[in-house]
């Protein structure tokens, strides 16, 4: 058993590994940068250095521990997710229109964030136990459910922007489980009626959203002011950038949220266009290795989990780079291990060490923990 644990682990993937630590020190390296005029204590640094730290030691947890023990547990994992999402709804705080986060004292966190993992465990249990090659309609039915229930109770906090990064499980379940045409066409029609009921029923700052990414120039100093600020933000960089710590978008406080959903502006303001090429390719570094995890994953179920988790980077980097390009209507989508964030940051972390975990056994040994 010990001869087995060990050679599991001499199978671990430090490249990919390492990959994910150096983008996640460029996080912090920016969010130093970009509040240490603001925050002289550097406690919001400080901060993410805590939530690392505690990150780090989840993921290690995700690695060590038998995938498939998640897949056992997953209807735990996915019904507390639920009940804490229904905790939110009865006693959660409102804060910035929403109740997203479960205050513990001075510790806060966003349980949906958490529920993206457990949605995906849940998922790739529900693809493990199915052989069939194409799903029918009641399979179909029953994997949109697992998404469609926490998907709906976000979705009531209301976090528009959060429910829509459930939308890569969607994408992955259609491809990955082989639907039917008709199926394909239903779905089509769904998602045209949600989109358009979506719309009546969004709040007026979210309606302003959409109505500012369609003309930005409408109102620059206003409700377009942070697309506005982004773009010159990334366009001063040039292509060497002004230099760590230069930034004067951030440091003179012209673009808000600098090193939350906007950090993506600060990194091409001080790191130039060089620096974004680089980061980005770390991206597609760990995606493309990820797919290569999946591809050659022991079973359908670890497969599954692997383009999932990689699903999630891909929508969070398309959407967050986007937004501030203004390619897509501003929403609180962070930039994974970069943004400043708890919850954000402890989940991608998760998603490292479960990714590298399907990696390990397929090499056909259990458990090293």
């Amino acid at each position: 058993m010990a001869r087995d644990n060990i050679r599991t682990f001499s199978k671990l993937d430090f490249n990919f590994l390492g990959t994910a630590l150096v983008i996640a020190a460029v996080g912090c390296l920016l969010i130093y940068s970009a509040t240490y005029f603001d925050d002289p204590g550097l406690g919001i640094f400080k901060k993410q250095l805590l939530w690392l730290a505690i990150g780090f030691v989840l993921m290690l947890f995700c690695l060590f521990v038998d995938y498939h023990v998640f897949f056992d547990i997953a209807p735990f994992l996915y019904g507390l997710g639920i009940i804490l999402l229904l905790y939110l709804m009865a006693f959660g705080r409102l804060t910035a229109n929403v109740r997203s986060w479960i205050h513990i004292g001075s510790f806060q966190f966003q349980p949906s964030e958490f529920m993206k993992i457990f949605t995906a465990i849940m998922l790739a249990k529900f693809f493990d136990n199915h052989e069939r090659a194409y799903m029918d309609f009641k399979s179909f039915f029953r994997a949109m459910l697992i998404i469609a229930i926490p998907v709906g109770l976000i979705l009531m906090q209301p976090d528009f922007g959060t429910a829509a990064t459930f939308f890569p499980l969607v994408a992955v379940a259609m491809f990955f489980g082989g639907i039917r045409w008709r199926i394909w066409a239903a779905m089509i029609v769904v998602v045209a009626l949600l989109g358009l009921g979506g719309f009546s029923i969004m709040k007026p700052y979210q309606k302003d959203r959409i109505i500012t990414f369609l003309n930005p120039d409408r109102d620059p100093l206003g409700k377009g002011y942070q697309v506005t600020q982004a773009k010159i933000a990334i366009g001063s960089g040039g292509i060497h950038g002004k230099g760590f710590r230069q930034g004067t978008q951030a440091k003179l406080d012209f673009l808000p949220a600098h090193h939350t959903d906007f950090i993506f502006a600060t990194l091409g303001e001080e790191w130039g266009f060089i620096g974004v090429v680089i980061v980005l390719g770390l991206y597609l570094f760990l995606i493309f290795q990820a797919l290569t995890f999946a591809k050659k994953a022991r079973d359908r179920g670890g497969a599954f989990l692997a383009i999932c988790l990689i699903a999630f980077f891909v929508f969070h980097i398309f959407i967050n780079v986007a937004m501030q390009i203004g390619v897509l209507p501003t929403t609180g989508i962070p930039l994974p291990l970069i943004s400043y964030g708890g919850s954000s940051t402890m989940m991608f972390l998760m998603a490292i060490g479960l990714m590298l975990n399907v990696d390990m056994r397929r090499f056909g040994a259990t458990s090293p923990a």
